[in-house]
């Protein structure tokens, strides 16, 4: 099969490249009734899918015979239309009531104009404006409607990207990629962001529906560069040279080994006044007694008397208990290191892009080239990537052409340090208490050195530190290993054949193979590995994605009524094998061959296939240029499901442009029209691969096969549906104003549930179709033309989502046979009618002036009725809505409880989903000098705050660093604070789930801004170039929010981390030249 395969790939480029050098290139520029250039007009031999853009200074070329129609456009211009006679043409545009932008469905492109589905189209020029290791990360902040998540700094990483809320509860949220025609299962990473034409983004049911049941979550369509999209052509360089660095700050924690001394005294002070019925004296002796670890004194400090960095011949000698501080004039042995300073610092990124296009009458070659050397601000994070690409079209004759690209993509990246457990060097950063060192120390404070590696030995506190028990996480950023290593092909091939000039059969196959080889390694001394003498796995993941799609599309214009069909069959098979192997006791202590450990653990490995097969039909009808109609179905099956493989799905959609009509007359409007689409999609993601089987695990038992039953599968299960309606306007006001303002609703039902079963069946819980969720929403882009002088133009763009989400039924329950009322997940409740994210938890009340205990809200059953909650006789309501639907009759009272186990969890009336979101752009030029710059933003919604809440936490002195809010805790009666006493844990999960770590996830950041300057002609004769721009380009610069180092922007769910790599800040010079 392989052979073929690659027999094929050969005769394909073959047949395209011998006639590459047949070539004619019709150039020219296009300019407004002024004679001003119209940089990004769009230049389409009309027909075909042959295009390009107009350069800064209106500039075009484009392969075309004689006797082809090119059709220039571009927003808020009428277009027009020219036939070839000879290699230079030029166009000059009118001001028009016409929104001509381009959309690309993927199975062709249409008009705005024309187009009744919600979607929105992103140049690649904007996205290379970024310096942005891959496209999903450039894509924040572009298009109304599609929030992208930029949740690491790990160089490489790809963002988490959603479109119009949340779809599904179980299910896949995320949307189909579609590239270069084909549906697209590799890593945003194997596609370098130079080499893309332009991204458009469908939203609704009518404009993903071509798709399949694939889209339900949205489709991202992306288009590549070819030869005959380029300007003139010719060869391009393109020189990065950066700096990534820490910008967005960490939290505000207590650097000072004093000032945290002083505060775990004070703590220790509070407890002994609690033991010691307020007695001063006595709870000064406590503090003093219990500072430090010892197995004489109370179990209240994790700080052992190694840490006892002072000299002082006495906790009285060093603290002053008149105001909890370290006394003046007290010294130490030494300063406990900066952990930030070993961890973080700036980084290099450089990048070399290099491209060569060239086309001519019947053939183009686009070929680029690109190399990334991205290392991240953490130590020793970093990330490699060697991008290769040749795409080549092809008309073999009049009938016959060919559209080839053939990709591939090596990267390697190292992570060390990094993860969700202890071994995270960022829960250390701003975690460790500041009275640790990192270097281990002797009797007189000397660092040790280090017999193995040289230097000098960490502190892995094996001597009983209190924080971080045996690790050391920026330690084992330096010596341990996590190294990814991917090697990617990714194959395109479109063949159509005119049978007549409108009616056109085409075939297209795409082909993705992704080899992933990890590597992990614990060296041998001091990791968590170190008591079996170190380990090393090796891990090797490898996908295979092929995609057969045959087309039949007809087009055809009977005068007044223009007619759009098409039919296709798409085929899909994803195949994923996974091997690991892991071995301890190493020989070498970096040595990273398996055969370096010389035990054997248990290996493992599996293989995960998946087919999916769609037959589509869709029509596009127009009349009079001013009503449009569109209509598709789809019939749907997937190797998910066993008893009910096959959904029929459909989209429709209407457009008016009133504007057209002879009767509309505005003073305002020069363009208007309206849309509306319905449509049914199904979702078959986010359930496993064999949801519909039973599966067992495969172990071994005295060298004899055992299974063991793991999950119950549903052969009944199928598929999730998503029925969505939208509506909108289009409009252009006066040549200033360009816009546009949807509404949806998406309601979601069939949706994926884990439902709990009882013991007896002998399964705990089985996937089903049930319950019901709705999205509903407004989304709107503007733009404003402010200026648009011949020397200074000035432009404001702005875009913007707000929806709500709604469960409107839940699932059955088992036990009841009814509609299930009430269920929790995390710190969300679920009831029907409210949202999926609200927050379900205790009210947090305030501190208690007399005595600083943190309150919170306490329900309980008033049985006995003298309304005071009484221990014997009353009944403490642990979940409010629970016990409400459990005891309809019971009589419920509110008070207030200082033990959080009393506490009860209810609804707050806080969600996570934001009011508003979405981000604004200015873009300035003024004469060779450009200025862009792109805010994003949010407003509305709450956040938990987990990593604060860490912060705050009231626990044995020793075990964590504060935030330095803790420093307006309360400390004597009559303080009026929000911030409760630190007591050593007297008082006991003061820091537990509670709408005291709830924040509001408003915030405004700074996502990008460039400045740059294009080469003057003058300059550029002199050293033989067509164009030059030099440029400084910022990303994610700044952020403003609730608290440093929170960052709403950075989760799904706005919520923090401890364990995150906080998203790079970089700062790139570049220069560009095309020769």
């Amino acid at each position: 099969m392989k052979t073929k395969f690659i027999t094929f790939l050969t005769l394909s480029f073959m047949m395209v490249l011998q006639a590459v050098l047949a070539q004619q290139v019709v150039q020219g520029t296009v300019t407004d009734q002024n004679g001003q250039p119209i940089p990004g007009a769009t230049v389409v031999v009309k027909g075909t899918s042959s295009a390009t853009s107009a350069d800064f200074d209106g500039n075009f070329a484009i392969a075309a015979a004689n006797g082809d129609v090119l059709v220039a456009s571009y927003v808020g211009f009428a277009a027009s239309e020219a036939t070839v006679s000879g290699v230079t043409l030029n166009f000059t545009l009118s001001s028009s009531t016409n929104l001509d932008e381009v959309i690309v469905t993927g199975f062709g492109e249409v008009s705005k104009t024309t187009f009744a589905g919600s979607a929105t189209n992103v140049s690649g020029e904007i996205l290379q404006e970024k310096s942005y290791t891959n496209v999903s990360q450039a894509l924040s902040g572009e298009a109304a409607g599609v929030a992208v998540f930029n949740t690491s700094g790990q160089p490489g990483t790809s963002s988490t990207i959603r479109i119009r809320g949340f779809g599904s509860v179980n299910g896949s949220r995320s949307p189909l990629i579609i590239v270069d025609n084909a549906p697209f299962s590799g890593s945003y990473n194997d596609i370098n962001p130079n080499d893309i034409k332009s991204v458009t983004v469908l939203k609704d049911a009518s404009a993903t529906t071509p798709y399949g049941a694939r889209g339900a979550n949205g489709v991202i369509v992306i288009t590549t560069k070819r030869g005959n999209d380029s300007d003139k052509g010719g060869f391009t360089v393109e020189l990065k040279k950066g700096t990534n660095y820490q910008g967005l700050g960490r939290y505000d924690v207590i650097k000072s080994a004093d000032e945290y001394i002083g505060i775990s005294w004070e703590a220790a002070y509070q407890r002994g006044m609690i033991n010691n019925a307020g007695d001063s004296a006595a709870a000064i002796a406590y503090a003093n007694d219990n500072l430090f670890e010892s197995t004489t004194n109370d179990d209240i400090s994790d700080i052992p008397a190694q840490y006892n960095i002072w000299n002082a011949e006495t906790v009285s000698d060093l603290i002053d208990p008149a105001t909890a501080t370290v006394r003046p004039g007290v010294t130490r042995k030494y300063d406990p290191e900066n952990w930030e300073d070993y961890s973080i610092s700036p980084s290099d990124r450089d990048e070399v892009l290099l491209t060569f296009s060239t086309s001519g009458n019947k053939s183009s070659v686009y070929t680029s080239f690109g190399f990334i050397n991205d290392k991240g601000y953490a130590v020793n994070s970093a990330y490699e990537r060697l991008n290769a690409r040749i795409a080549i079209t092809q008309d073999i004759n009049e009938k016959l052409s060919i559209n080839s690209t053939l990709g591939y993509t090596q990267s390697e990246s190292n992570s060390p340090g990094q993860g969700s457990s202890s071994n995270s060097q960022f829960w250390w950063l701003d975690n460790i208490p500041s009275i640790y060192p990192l270097f281990l120390r002797d009797s007189s404070g000397q660092k040790i050195p280090d017999p193995i590696y040289g230097g000098y030995l960490y502190d892995y506190g094996t001597n009983g530190r209190g924080f971080g028990f045996a690790t050391n996480g920026v330690a084992q950023s330096y010596v341990s290993i996590n190294r990814s290593k991917n090697n990617s092909v990714n194959f395109n091939n479109n063949i159509q054949y005119k049978i007549t000039d409108d009616l056109k059969l085409s075939h297209n196959i795409g082909y993705q193979y992704f080899m992933n080889d990890g590597i992990s390694l614990d060296e041998p001394f001091y990791s968590q590995a170190a008591g079996g003498g170190g380990a090393i796995s090796r891990s090797r993941g490898e996908t295979k994605n092929f995609t057969s799609r045959f087309t039949l599309k007809y087009d055809k214009d009977f005068g007044d009524l223009d007619l759009s069909a098409f039919a296709s069959h798409v085929a899909n098979s994803y195949e994923f094998n996974y091997l690991y192997a892991e071995r301890t006791n190493l020989v070498l202590p970096q040595g990273i061959n398996i055969s370096n450990g010389v035990v054997n653990a248990a290996p493992d490995g599996y293989t995960d296939e998946l087919t999916n097969e769609s037959y589509i039909l869709s029509a596009n009808l127009g009349f009079k240029e001013k009503y449009f109609f569109t209509a598709t179905y789809n019939r749907d099956a997937t190797s998910r499901f066993i008893n009910d493989k096959w959904g029929d799905f459909y989209g429709l959609g209407l457009a008016w442009v009133i504007s057209e009509e002879d009767y509309f007359s505005s003073d305002i409007f020069d363009f208007l029209k309206f849309k509306a689409s319905y449509g049914q999609i199904g979702n078959s993601g986010g359930v496993g691969y064999y949801p519909g089987y039973n599966i067992y695990s495969v172990n071994n038992l005295n060298d004899k096969i055992s299974l063991a039953f793991t999950t119950k599968g549903n052969k009944d299960l199928t598929w999730e549906t998503s029925n969505q309606f939208n509506a909108g306007v289009e409009f252009e006001i006066g040549g200033f104003i360009t816009g546009s303002i949807e509404a949806y609703n998406k309601l979601t039902n069939d949706m994926f549930f884990t439902r709990s079963t009882g013991p007896s069946v002998g399964y705990a819980s089985i996937q089903v179709n049930d319950g019901e969720l709705v999205n509903t929403g407004v989304e709107f882009d503007l733009d404003f033309d402010i200026l648009k002088e011949s020397k200074f133009k000035l432009n404001l763009s702005v875009n913007g989502e707000s929806f709500v989400n709604e469960l409107t039924a839940l699932p059955i329950d088992p036990a009841t046979g009814e509609e299930q009322k009430f269920d929790t997940s995390g710190v969300y409740g679920r009831e029907k009618g409210r949202s999926l994210y609200e927050f379900y938890f205790p009210v947090y009340t305030g501190v208690n002036s007399d005595n600083g205990a943190a309150q919170w809200e306490r329900y309980f059953d008033d049985v006995n009725g003298d309304g005071v909650y009484n221990a014997a006789d009353d009944v403490i309501v642990q979940s409010l809505v629970q016990y409400q639907n459990d005891n309809p009759s019971s009589t419920l009272v509110k008070d207030i409880t200082e033990v959080y186990a009393e506490a009860t969890d209810q609804f707050t009336g806080y969600e996570a989903i934001p009011d508003l979101r979405g981000s604004f752009r200015l873009n300035a030029s003024y004469g060779d000098f450009s200025l862009t710059a792109q805010f994003n933003y949010q407003i509305g919604g709450y956040a938990y705050d987990s990593a604060y809440a860490n912060l705050m936490d009231n626990d044995f002195l020793g075990a964590n660093n504060y935030h330095t809010d803790i420093r307006n805790r309360w400390k004597s009666p009559g303080d009026v604070t929000n911030i409760p006493r630190l007591d050593a844990r007297a008082q006991l999960q003061q820091n537990s789930a509670s709408t005291r770590f709830l924040t509001k996830a408003d915030y405004l950041a700074l996502n990008n801004i460039r400045i740059g300057y294009q080469i003057s002609k003058d300059v550029l004769d002199i050293i033989g170039a067509d164009t030059a721009n030099i440029y400084v380009s910022g990303d994610n610069l700044w952020l403003s929010s609730k608290r440093t180092g929170f960052n709403p922007s950075s989760a799904v769910l706005g919520g923090s981390n401890w364990y995150r790599y906080n998203p790079l800040s970089t700062l790139v010079f570049g220069l560009k030249i095309t020769l």
